[in-house]
């Protein structure tokens, strides 16, 4: 889960996508009839609920900047020059801030301090 930068990607672009209630209140009890109401949450919401917790357990542990930053392009789709001239930043910047923002996502998620031993030796 979320062990690429594509994944991360995607994860981020959708983040917001079928948590949007289909009403105002989530606590309001359907009667049954056809009064043409759904269920109030989208069905993919608990499909993707436990990507969704971990992409923001990772996401607090980025740096305030690179939060923003990646916040803005994927969640709000902010454009790139958009995203420079509110943070005072150049260009170049935020696409450095961002792709250090993605790879240490992907980093967050990897086993740890021993991930390269080889358990072979132990056995």
């Amino acid at each position: 889960m979320l062990a690429t930068y594509a994944s991360v990607g995607k994860a981020l672009t959708h983040y917001t996508d079928c948590v949007q209630p289909r009403t105002g209140s989530v606590t309001a009890i359907c009667r049954g009839g056809s009064g043409g109401f759904g269920p109030p949450l989208h069905p993919a919401l608990l499909d993707d609920l436990d990507e969704r917790a971990e992409l923001r357990r990772r996401m607090a542990w980025l740096a305030s900047e690179e939060a923003v930053v990646l916040f803005r392009w994927y969640v709000e789709g902010a454009k790139p020059e958009v995203i420079a001239r509110g943070l005072g930043r150049s260009l170049r910047h935020v696409y450095r801030r961002r792709n250090s923002g993605v790879a240490t996502l992907v980093a967050l998620g990897r086993s740890g301090d021993f991930e390269d031993a080889d358990v072979s030796e132990f056995i």
